[in-house]
């Protein structure tokens, strides 16, 4: 039955800006990397440019983004959309999570190709078949990272607004990129978990600069497959408790 609701999800946003996005953000990301490298602050390379301003805080403005297309989606037409039809709220709810969530990794795996090809342009095709690899689990797991952020923000958008959720989301992920990450709250702040994952798995700390081998703030394989199953189990959880909320908000007429 989800598959339905899926299927129907993706028919609202086909050849829309949300689809488009797997372009558009890859591209401003190459070009706000260029710029950083042109001025001086790319001091770890390209790739480290890249990862870092996805990390801290692009990721988690888009993640706000995508939500209030979504949102927006239903806003525009006053819920008439899912008020006029028989369907299960919370399968709504699900499926747009999930399509954000898809959108999300489209994206992750655009940035871990185009990271590969700049590489392989500047540090050579060995090097880059090299890392390939690290590029591509390293942005698989930012992805899974980002996973809780899409039902909060979902509800986040929906209940204070596009510009509040932004300004809200963009704060929290900036205090943890920049201080709570390097601390033991990072496991109880979720939006710290990019940027140990950044610091992991690419070696790059969120001010560019690359992490010294042996520093405390690279986890070991236990330490990031705990942190793996925690960002699971927060995005699995407000999911379901989100959808709960959204079927007692969401009213029919």
């Amino acid at each position: 039955m989800l598959q339905i609701y899926l299927k129907a999800e993706n028919m609202k946003y086909k050849r829309s800006l949300f689809q488009k996005l797997a372009i558009v953000i890859p591209v401003v990301l190459i070009l706000t990397s260029m710029v950083f490298m042109y001025i001086g602050m790319g001091l770890g390379g390209f790739s480290s440019v890249m990862v870092c301003n996805w990390s801290m805080p692009i990721a988690a403005l888009s993640v706000v983004f995508m939500c209030h297309l979504v949102n927006n989606k239903e806003k525009k037409h006053q819920y008439r959309t899912l008020y006029s039809l028989p369907i299960d709220l919370k399968k709504t709810f699900v499926s747009k999570t999930i399509l954000i969530a898809g959108n999300l990794l489209v994206i992750s795996l655009v940035l871990a190709i185009v990271t590969i090809i700049c590489e392989c342009i500047l540090s050579g095709f060995a090097d880059a078949v090299r890392l390939a690899g690290c590029h591509i689990l390293g942005y698989c797991l930012l992805w899974v990272s980002l996973l809780w952020q899409i039902p909060f923000c979902l509800f986040l958008e929906q209940k204070t607004g596009f510009v509040a959720s932004m300004i809200i989301n963009l704060f929290a992920s900036a205090a943890s990129g920049l201080f709570l990450y390097l601390t033991p709250l990072f496991w109880i702040f979720p939006y710290s978990w990019p940027a140990r994952f950044m610091v992991t798995v690419f070696g790059v700390l969120t001010n560019g600069l690359l992490a010294e081998p042996g520093s405390r703030l690279i986890l070991n394989r236990g330490e990031s497959l705990l942190l793996v199953l925690l960002s699971l189990f927060a995005a699995f959880a407000l999911t379901a408790f989100y959808s709960r909320w959204y079927e007692r908000q969401v009213y029919r007429k």
